[in-house]
Parts: structure tokens; C-alpha cells; sequence
């Protein structure tokens, strides 16, 4: 984001100030869709994307994750969700640790609870596609399940399916 426009002096052409840089990369890929449900699209996606590269790679099992979650999900065209998660992906790598609270933020104002706990569910999934939910993934679902406003009994809830991929819950080597 442009200092100018963090400070609320810069031009913001997408109707909502002080969006974060990511977050508009992604919306420019929806540009056929209303501007709020591509907001909304754009940090689903960005966050499918943060948790999938979390751990400093993103696996093509999460990358395929990801865009049948936001074609499912978002309601997009195969091809355009498989474009829209590369365009995550890429997000989520170039801004970071920049833009992560700024999109969850986001995320959280223009959704209901129930968005919001499908935001979970497909976060599990996303981080499940390589058959192991690293801690760090884990950890990183319950930091934006905190910043969302999704209560951590119902996060544990849904965790709770893939007990059996958690790295935190298998055996250490020779512990067998």
C-alpha cells in the first residue's frame, strides 16, 4: 500500500479507502464481478493463499485446492478460479507479512458468521491437500480465525476432522 494512501491522502480507486495493495491486485482479476463480491472473492482467496504458503512453499495439491475451493465457493469458471489462485498465491508471496491482518480485517467487515466459518472449513482443506497440516498452517488458521472473529471452540471443531493429517498429533521419527 502507498503511504500517501495508508495516510488517507492518496487517490483509491476502488471505493474503499485504505485497501491493501494484495487485496487490489486480486479484485483487478474479478473485474467483471459487482465490486463488494469481488472483494469478497479476492480475500477468500487471499487467504486460501496465505495458509497454503505459510510453511514457504505451495504445493500443486494446494494450489488445485485452492482453485476448486474458489470455484466452488466463489461460484467462478474453472479456469478463472485456477488464474485467480495463482494471482493469490503470488499476492499472498509479494506482501506478507504486510498485508495479512489488513485482508483478514477486511475479510471480517464484509462477512456474515456463517462466511466466515466456510472461510475455516476450506483453510483445513487447503492446508490438508499435501496430506499434513504443519503446525505453522495450524497456527496460522487460528491467528486469522482470531482476527475474523470465529471463536476458537468452533475452530477446534472443525480441526477436529483432520486430527489424523495434524504434524502436532503424529509420532516423532522412532516413536513408533
Amino acid at each position: 500500500m502507498s503511504l500517501l494512501r495508508f495516510l488517507g491522502i492518496g487517490e483509491d480507486h476502488s471505493g474503499h479507502p485504505n485497501q491493501p495493495e494484495s487485496l487490489l491486485e486480486i479484485v483487478a482479476r474479478l473485474e467483471k464481478l459487482p465490486a463488494e463480491e469481488a472483494r469478497f472473492i479476492a480475500a477468500f482467496a487471499y487467504l486460501l493463499a496465505r495458509v497454503a504458503g505459510v510453511d514457504l512453499r505451495t504445493e500443486n495439491t494446494e494450489r488445485d485446492t485452492i482453485a476448486s475451493r474458489l470455484e466452488t465457493f466463489g461460484e467462478i469458471d474453472p479456469v478463472q478460479s485456477r488464474l485467480l489462485a495463482e494471482t493469490a498465491i503470488h499476492a499472498a508471496e509479494t506482501y506478507s507479512a504486510s498485508d495479512d491482518h489488513l485482508v483478514a480485517r477486511a475479510f471480517r467487515d464484509i462477512t456474515s458468521k456463517p462466511d466466515r466459518l466456510k472461510l475455516i472449513r476450506c483453510l483445513y482443506a487447503v492446508a490438508a491437500a499435501d496430506t499434513q497440516i504443519t503446525t505453522r498452517e495450524d497456527n496460522e488458521i487460528f491467528d486469522i480465525a482470531e482476527v475474523i472473529g470465529v471463536g476458537r471452540e468452533d475452530v477446534i471443531g472443525m480441526r477436529s476432522q483432520y486430527k489424523e493429517l495434524l504434524g502436532s498429533m503424529k509420532p516423532l521419527r522412532g516413536e513408533r
